[in-house]
This record gives C-alpha cells, structure tokens and sequence, in this order.
C-alpha cells in the first residue's frame, strides 16, 4: 500500500497508539480518553492490520511496545510536537504549555533555572518542566521527542541534533578555613601533596571538574555532581575545582580560599536542540537568556595556560 493511503487510514487512531504506547496500560489509557478498554484494543490491532506488523507484546496483565512500536512512538512524539509548534506559529500564538528541558548541577542551580524563573514570569501559559540528564542521555531524549532543550557541558555531537557553545564557566582551586593551605601560597608541584575530592567522569571520558589529564592530583575524595564539591571543599578536608560563580560568594565572606595555581581550564557549555527547533521563537528565548547570564558569570582567576603554551614555557626555562 501507498505510504499516504496508509498514513489515512491510520490517522485517526495515532493519538490513541499514542497514550496506550506512553502508557502501556490499558485501563489507565481508556480513562485518559474517555473511552472503554475493548474500543481501545480494537483501535490498536485497526493500527496493527493496516501497518502488517504488530506493535506491542501483549501479556495477561501488560501490554508493552515491542521495536517497531518504539519506533512508531518516537516518529510520533517528533511529528506532533513539531505540528504542535507550527501550529503555534500559523495561529500567531505564543508558545504555551510544558516546556521539558534538562540541565546539570551548577547550569541548573545559577543559570537555567533563573533564566525560567524569569522567562515563566515573561511566559505565565509555560510551565518549565526540568530534569537532570548526561548530554548522550540528553541528545537521546532530544531525538525522541521528549525534551525540547538541553544544557550540559561535554559537546557530544547526534545526527538531527544542534548543539552549539554559548559560554564557559572560569575555575579555580579552592579550600575550606580548615584546610592547611589556607591564606597561604602553594605552586603546582605543592599541591602534590595534599588530596582532592573530585568528581566524575564526563561523556567524553575527561574529568568533569576539567582538571587538565596532563597533571597528576592525589584523590582523597570522590562525588558524582560537580556541585557537591562546594560542600565538600567548606569542610576543609580537600582541595576542590569550583567554577568561580559558586566560589564567589563564600571568598568573599572569608569561608574558602583561592590557591593562586591556575592549572584548571574553562569549562565550556552548550546548548542543544532538534535541528528543527534551532529557529523556534521559544527555545531560542530559553537558550538565549542562558546564554546572557554566563557571559556576565563571575571570574575570580585568569584562565589556564594551554599544555602547549606550558611545554613552550618549560622548554625555555631549561
């Protein structure tokens, strides 16, 4: 059959495959659409005739979408969405409704989520919906229909996916009152000598605080979120990586100290979404006012020397 002829005769059953696909469970289906369990099914195996393939694995107690369900489920959620948002567009209507996005640790804490504080404020018919999620795990949900927009800090590239760098967090080395090097003056081959806490292994395979894989650090402290660090590093067991926009704060009311190495490059961000979304008004205006506040992200430190530019200036001291 003629892939058109195909698409009219399933059309009106997709938005019921649909919520029993998201839902994966009959009753709670028919009660979302007001309809009976049995109308249901038959509407799901009219999907399964036309197509020539079914879509779920059927149980005595669950109904759960099989690959070519998946598949189905996620052209869906892409096409809808996108409809949904053209919609907006012909009927010169702002966006309204939930916006799903994610973000992580420090992103989410001083920039995304002020940046939907306000926008919510701007936008009162949006209802910002926000999760945590690793850039591959973003880009996933991206391609499938289920955020709009991602924030994250390790440029991992997705066909359909646009993912650009909108700014960079400066970082510096860190510690608490109680710590020894307190107040005190420590070069690079010192800091040898006194443990860090450090935190996870980024997308890419690199720490996710950026300390250089070049130099060496003795690890007395280990933590999943960037974030936590900043607890970590106010108890003055361990030397820490802070962007300076958390640090700011308690330098100044004397709670941690900056050590003067400035080993630790930027961290670069991005932000990523459908290539048919880099143009929306919306998300545009999301990415946008993120985008504004990092650029005027407090900088306690100047930023690290290259490794090529720190091989260039050994190689002229011997």
């Amino acid at each position: 059959m003629e892939s058109h002829k195909l698409l009219t005769n399933i059309w009106a059953y997709l938005p019921v495959f649909r919520v029993v696909a998201e839902t994966q469970h009959l009753p709670t289906a028919a009660k979302r659409l007001h309809i009976s369990p049995s109308a249901l099914s038959r509407s799901i195996r009219l999907i399964e005739e036309a197509l020539g393939e079914e879509l779920f694995v059927r149980s005595s107690r669950r109904i759960v979408l099989n690959a070519a369900g998946e598949r189905l489920l996620r052209t869906l959620r892409l096409t809808m969405g996108s409809l949904e948002r053209s919609l907006t567009e012909v009927l010169e209507h702002e966006f309204a409704g939930d916006y799903r996005l994610s973000s992580l640790g420090v992103l989410t804490d001083y920039f995304v989520l002020p940046s939907l504080l306000e926008l919510s404020q701007r936008r009162p018919g949006v209802t910002p919906c926000l999760t945590t999620l690793s850039s591959i795990e973003a880009n996933r949900q991206l391609a499938n229909g289920m955020i709009e927009a991602a924030f994250y800090y390790d440029a991992t590239m997705q066909e359909g996916i646009h993912c650009r760098k909108i700014g960079a967090l400066s970082n510096s080395l860190y510690c608490g009152k109680a710590h020894p090097l307190f107040g005190k003056r420590i070069d690079e081959a010192g800091l040898q000598e006194y443990p860090f806490s450090v935190p996870a292994i980024g997308d890419r395979g690199t720490p996710m605080d950026s300390w250089p894989v070049e130099l060496s650090r003795k690890i007395g402290f280990q933590i999943l979120m960037l974030s936590t660090n900043h607890q970590v590093a106010l108890s003055g067991r361990f030397v820490c990586v802070l962007p300076d926009v958390v640090a700011a704060p308690d330098v100044q009311a004397g709670r941690l100290f900056r050590l003067a190495p400035d080993v630790v490059p930027d961290t670069q961000v991005y932000a990523a979404c459908r290539e048919e979304d880099a143009t929306a008004s919306f998300t545009m205006e999301v990415i946008a006012e993120v985008e504004q506040r990092l650029s005027t992200a407090p900088r306690l430190g100047g930023k690290a020397p290259s490794p090529v530019k720190k091989a260039r200036r050994s190689k002229a001291r011997r």
